[in-house]
C-alpha cells in the first residue's frame, strides 16, 4: 500500500513512527517541498500490514 504524508518536518516524523506500530514500512521516498505552502513537506510511504502472531 502507498501513502502519502503531508506536513511540517515535526508532523511528517510523528506520523512516520504512528504508521511503524501498525504497518511494516518497505520503502520510503525523499522529501519533497510543497510548492504551494511554505514550510510544508510532502513524502510518500510503501507499507505493508504489520503481521501479528
Amino acid at each position: 500500500m502507498r501513502i502519502r504524508i503531508d506536513g511540517t518536518r515535526a508532523e511528517i516524523v510523528d506520523a512516520l513512527f504512528r504508521l511503524r506500530l501498525h504497518f511494516t514500512v518497505c520503502g520510503v521516498s525523499r522529501v519533497y517541498p510543497d510548492r504551494t505552502h511554505p514550510r510544508q513537506w510532502r513524502i510518500y510511504l510503501t507499507t505493508r500490514p504489520r503481521e501479528r502472531s
